[in-house]
């Protein structure tokens, strides 16, 4: 998703509200610290979200509506707002526990939440580069943000549904469930281990490894192999405690392959990572474009 400047400073006055700040809190490569960081990352948005959501005091005014291309669009709004939010929440929200326990959520109850985790990138997972097209459909009208935590393999899902007159996204459910529900899973399993663990990400690595990335005028692209020490040297930080997943209605059938794009919400940022997985079940990475 692409913003031009002038968007930016028109969408800032429309919904007064100032964008966010990113977070740069490092993540170790312990499974121990790991899991301490997704033990507390609810509690440390909840307050992050105080200083980033301004907008209460025009409450009473009315919010003009803006009608975003995709749902990507929409998301970078979400985030952004919480009046904005507000206006895009179906209440009572019905919210769904992992345990199966259901209640609602008034509007008096509503919190801001941050659908990037804070982030200024998601990692989508996808089964083909075919699939990516959705990203970007005008006429889509189901998307889920999925929250996965990879050290409690507990998913938070928001379902968000789009309105087939107006236009308008709205969150209409929160739902918790574990891995086992997921396609991906045993896949996510695999990725947990390869983000924290140096040694196994050594051990599920091709080599050569198959590199792609832009040259300095940015209008060609470089295409080569790279050793697994090269690898080390060039590989972007992953994500290791919580992966930021939107479900844009893309399916898994082959179970023995796995993209996934690390995508930039405002600057153009993206790193893909396409792995396999061999005959006696190994994954392995095979590629990576940047």
């Amino acid at each position: 998703m692409k913003w031009k400047w002038f968007q930016w400073i028109i969408l800032s006055g429309l919904l007064s509200a100032a964008c966010s700040q990113p977070k740069n809190d490092s993540q170790t490569d312990t499974s121990t610290e790991s899991e301490s960081y997704e033990e507390t990352l609810e509690d440390s948005l909840l307050s992050q979200a105080d200083t980033l959501l301004l907008d209460q005091d025009l409450a009473d005014e009315p919010l003009q509506e803006i009608s975003p291309e995709n749902f990507d669009d929409f998301l970078f709004l979400f985030d952004n707002s919480n009046r904005y939010q507000r206006h895009h929440v179906q209440f009572p929200l019905k919210v769904t526990d992992a345990d199966g326990t259901t209640h609602t959520l008034a509007r008096r109850d509503w919190k801001p939440r941050s659908m990037s985790l804070g982030q200024d990138f998601c990692t989508v997972l996808w089964n083909g580069r075919s699939q990516m097209s959705l990203a970007q459909d005008s006429i889509q009208q189901r998307a889920v943000v999925q929250h996965i935590y990879l050290h409690s393999r507990i998913v938070e899902n928001f379902q968000f549904l789009r309105d087939s007159i107006d236009g308008q996204w709205t969150l209409s459910s929160v739902r918790s469930t574990s891995f086992d529900h997921l396609p991906q899973r045993t896949f996510l399993d695999f990725y947990r281990d390869f983000a924290t663990d140096s040694v196994f990400q050594r051990h599920h690595i091709q080599s050569p490894l198959r590199f792609t990335i832009a040259s300095e005028d940015a209008e060609d692209r470089v295409e080569g192999t790279i050793d697994i020490d090269q690898w080390f040297e060039f590989a972007p930080e992953l994500p290791k405690a919580v992966l930021v997943n939107i479900d844009y209605g893309q399916r898994f059938p082959n179970p023995n392959r796995m993209i996934l794009q690390m995508r930039g919400f405002s600057d153009g940022m993206q790193n893909l990572f396409v792995f396999q997985k061999e005959t006696a079940g190994r994954w392995r990475l095979t590629e990576f474009e940047n």
